[in-house]
């Protein structure tokens, strides 16, 4: 078997050995540099802009102010940070001097800070039309059913199922809870980075993204240039992502295209450690308000969400992710018939929010899970048992997309996360200034996207006449090791050795379907079903024209390794069949689409020590079950689930972009809190549970995204066990932890 098994990663060695090229790593020394002059207004009126003593540099190529990028942009400024000119200079010594020296003034105008009084009619509008900056990125007609929500909505979203409120009266038990969650950064070691060339009338992008076709569709409207006349293109090696490098962004290559378009020369623009916390993008701030009703058997009756987002100054598209993330998943999780969910996300005056591992789906499994525990404890019901007798089952349908389940691992991981967890986790502790306690939350997640009907993707192989195939696909392997599991995917679908494989990513000029690339934990499903189906028909074509060389039926032969070789036992190399064919080169394609977004589950437990002396928290134990449908590559599997433990605690336990009226206060790795390996679990255990997903290649599903949301409410659920407090704001650092305690005591 080629797949199931730990093959190691691809591109591992030249990264380990520091011989791997990163977009920044390569300079031809022909191109300019860019750096953006930002506004320390959140929200104002750009009324002045002198740039005489920067045009007057002589390393200067360009100047140009916000309303002359390219997209269309107004003399508004809507967050603290937002672009008010830029400079093209052929060092980047001479770019930032050349910032320095511009003169600007902005008429300050009321700004917006707070998302929960943004919808108000006495707030200020941010977007004064639907038109320009406020359809950037929009999938669909916003439609507002509700009047409290009279201005600065980005997006509005509404569900009702069954009878709600005939649920809440037959219920025995009704709970109530609002919870909150922090702007987090990404934190990736690489900063964003665009070069744009503009070539005969074509503007040719180069940069870490992880959908380039659909970047290319979005700068197209947004830039309002033909679709076939940009061109996305991604390194070699690219950076990492966690969502942050999905989309485009409003000053990247807008900014980027401009100042290359007037200086006729290739222009680079790459943030500083402070720009990419600040413009960079965040997870969204939100307000959760649940409202659950249960029976005296503990059996859901109704539950009623309300969610709150902040996009910040400019939409994206996002918000619409985070509300139908938010509303869709809980259905995927648990079984409740009497369902009504209300969501909205706001512009306001407040840095740019985006895509963030788990968009949506890792603020709501917070909210809903701590809610779920304590409804549980109310009750006098074990938070393991209530959530097995609500959970949903293999077959059941989905309501929101009228769907069976086809694969559900979540009794499984309950069980075997149990068994794991007992043997892993310490007993109690001696010490009567330290307290312990364990919590479980589950999650679910989507693979794929969900924001179309149908997903769809392509694959191209060719076997050239060394014995060589390559292997073309629209992914982007972001980190996360893609490049080896299509490989292996390939090589099982062709019988022969990974090593026979070489991947590589479609060129931009190619023409294949695929819009999403490497997002949404869809690569190993979607582009992996694509990739074995075009195996398939390779290995059929090889066969097939190998049984005519050897006289045979085409059912009579099998490829092995480098030969195909009969029933009777004569063979022949692929490379001799190769050298029979036409052009010297063998070449299968194939397409697949797919109405499934099957959800991937998952079950975590903690165990933690908190010193009530301090408020430290300590995580001793963390089990992952997760439900991956299958490992193509159980180590690759292993380092996502132990990568979202990290993403997790930092969500619980330390990471917040802190924002005062507008303005960051933390925007540096000096101050912004990143946990390092000393933060991590002393135990860490992963089960990995395969469900066999009907419709994945080799019965996969995705494992990246629908591996963190259960990682902080577990964490805060066990903190709520061991001190009695819930904690409904994350981060919960060590000082309100300490006063929490004493409060209780006192």
């Amino acid at each position: 078997m080629r797949v199931g098994e730990s093959t190691k990663r691809k591109d591992g060695g030249r990264k380990v050995a520091g011989l791997a090229e990163y977009p920044s790593d390569v300079d031809d020394g022909e191109r300019l540099h860019a750096a953006v002059l930002r506004s320390n207004v959140s929200h104002g009126r750009l009324v002045e802009f002198r740039a005489e003593g920067a045009r007057s540099m002589p390393e200067v190529e360009a100047v140009v102010s916000r309303e002359e990028l390219l997209g269309g942009f107004d003399p508004l400024i809507r967050h603290h940070g937002d672009v008010v000119a830029a400079i093209a200079a052929k060092t980047p010594e001479a770019a930032a001097e050349a910032i320095r020296r511009i003169e600007y003034r902005v008429e300050r105008l009321d700004p917006i800070h707070d998302p929960e009084t943004a919808f108000d009619e006495e707030a200020p509008q941010l977007h004064q039309s639907d038109t320009g900056f406020s359809k950037f990125g929009r999938r669909h007609a916003v439609n507002v059913e509700n009047p409290a929500y009279a201005r600065n909505v980005d997006d509005y979203h509404r569900l009702e199922l069954g009878d709600v409120d005939a649920g809440f009266e037959a219920a025995s038990f009704v709970h109530e809870g609002e919870y909150r969650t922090p702007r987090v950064a990404h934190c990736n070691l690489d900063t964003h980075f665009c070069l744009a060339t503009w070539n005969q009338g074509t503007l040719e992008l180069f940069e870490t993204i992880g959908a380039p076709r659909a970047a290319e569709r979005k700068l197209s409207k947004l830039l309002d240039v033909d679709e076939e006349r940009i061109s996305v293109d991604t390194p070699a090696t690219s950076g990492s992502s966690f969502g942050g490098r999905s989309l485009p962004k409003l000053t990247v290559e807008p900014v980027a295209a401009t100042l290359a378009k007037v200086t006729e020369r290739p222009v680079q623009l790459q943030f500083d450690r402070e720009e990419e916390f600040v413009v960079g993008e965040s997870r969204h701030w939100t307000r959760c308000r649940i409202k659950t009703g249960v029976s005296a058997e503990g059996k859901l009756e109704a539950l009623e969400i309300e969610m709150l987002a902040d996009t910040g100054g400019y939409p994206n598209g996002v918000g619409h992710i985070v509300l139908t993330n938010s509303m869709e998943r809980p259905l995927d999780l648990y079984d409740v018939s009497n369902y009504r969910f209300e969501g909205v996300s706001v512009y306001t005056n407040n840095p740019p929010a985006g895509e963030y591992r788990g968009i949506g789906v890792t603020q709501m499994t917070f909210a809903l899970e701590s809610h779920v525990d304590e409804v549980a404890r109310e009750i006098g019901m074990a938070p393991d048992q209530f959530r097995r007798q609500n959970f949903v089952s293999e077959g059941d349908e989905r309501p929101h997309t009228g769907v069976p389940i086809e694969s559900c691992g979540l009794e499984e991981c309950l069980a075997r996360g149990m068994k794991t967890f007992s043997h892993a986790r310490e007993g109690s502790s001696t010490d009567r200034d330290v307290l312990r306690g364990t919590g479980i939350a589950a999650g679910a997640h989507t693979t794929g996207s969900g924001s179309a009907d149908k997903e769809s993707s392509e694959a191209r192989i060719q076997l050239d006449e060394t014995g060589r195939f390559t292997v073309e696909t629209p992914a982007v392997d972001l980190g996360q090791g893609s490049d080896t599991v299509l490989t292996q995917i390939v090589a099982e679908g062709l019988n022969v050795p990974p090593a026979r494989i070489h991947s590589e990513r479609f060129s931009p000029d190619a023409a294949f379907d695929d819009d999403l690339g490497s997002v949404a934990s869809r690569t190993t499903y979607v582009i992996g079903m694509a990739a074995l189906k075009t195996a398939k028909s390779m290995r059929a074509l090889l066969e097939e024209r190998a049984a005519v060389e050897l006289g045979v039926e085409p059912r009579s032969v099998q490829l092995q390794d480098d030969v195909v070789v009969s029933a009777t036992g004569a063979s022949i190399p692929l490379t001799e069949v190769v050298r029979r064919a036409e052009d010297d080169r063998l070449v299968a394609r194939e397409r697949v689409t797919t109405a499934h977004t099957p959800p991937g589950y998952g079950i975590h437990f903690a165990a933690v020590e908190v010193d009530r002396r301090t408020g430290a928290v300590d995580v001793l134990t963390y089990v992952a079950a997760q439900d991956v449908g299958f490992a193509i590559n159980p180590k690759l599997v292993e380092g996502q689930l132990e990568g979202a433990v990290s993403h997790g605690i930092e969500f619980a336990l330390s990471s917040e972009l802190r924002i005062e009226q507008g303005v960051p206060k933390n925007a540096n790795l000096a101050d912004y809190p990143v946990i390092s390996p000393w933060e991590m679990p002393d135990t860490l255990a992963c089960e990995l549970i395969e469900s066999n997903e009907r419709t994945g290649p080799f019965g996969a599903k995705g494992v990246g995204t629908p591996s963190l949301p259960p990682v902080a409410p577990a964490i805060l659920n066990a903190i709520r066990d061991a001190t009695g407090i819930r904690f409904t704001e994350p981060p919960v650092d060590s000082e309100a932890i300490y006063f929490g305690i004493n409060d209780v005591s006192n």
